[in-house]
């Protein structure tokens, strides 16, 4: 197993990610009980990112920070009384998702029913997705639903959850391309 990994750090706080940010090493640290090391496979890239590194999210966050919010890959360790299993698929959602390596505690982790990059959208985007609809928008079946930016990620989930619903959809989005792309998804109305 490797001893160190390779991460990338934020090291001031900016919009040009390339230029704000550096890969460095990392030793891997001693495992306690109950935390996994995972080693990531697929990491998601999201606006999210440059908003963090440009200190938007959380006010008065301070460089160096560790950069990136999810990953997929497999469990590589294990610490003491931890009910994982090495090899087995995980997802998270934590900072520090753009490293080779993370630590979590097992409670951290998502199973996942296999290390395939098509499942990375459903951390960020689809649970953005869900919870505008579920929780902010208390959306129940039978409803007209809109969606803004209805052809970007989160916005495509928002719509095949609305339509999962029961619901009649509208999309909005910028480009007759998408327009079409949105009919397919089951828009009652692309705008």
């Amino acid at each position: 197993m490797a001893r160190q990994f390779r991460k990338i750090v934020c090291e001031k706080l900016g919009t040009e990610f390339r230029n704000v940010t550096r890969i460095v090493d990392a030793p891997i640290p001693e495992l306690q009980p109950k935390q996994v090391l995972v080693k990531n496979i697929w990491a998601g890239i999201n606006a999210s990112d440059i908003n963090f590194t440009a200190g938007r999210y959380m006010p008065g966050v301070q460089p160096p920070f560790d950069t990136g919010f999810e990953s997929l890959g497999q469990v590589e360790a294990v610490g003491p009384d931890c009910t994982l299993k090495v090899g087995q698929p995980v997802a998270a959602l934590s900072f520090g998702a753009f490293s080779e390596y993370q630590v979590h505690h097992q409670k951290a982790v998502i199973p996942m029913p296999a290390v395939d990059p098509k499942l990375v959208p459903l951390l960020v985007s689809g649970l953005t997705a869900s919870i505008a609809l579920e929780q902010v928008g208390e959306m129940k079946s039978g409803e007209t639903v809109l969606v803004t930016a209805a052809a970007g990620a989160t916005g495509l989930f928002a719509v095949q959850l609305a339509k999962l619903a029961g619901n009649r959809v509208i999309g909005t989005c910028s480009s007759d391309d998408k327009v079409e792309i949105l009919k397919q998804m089951g828009c009652e109305r692309a705008v």
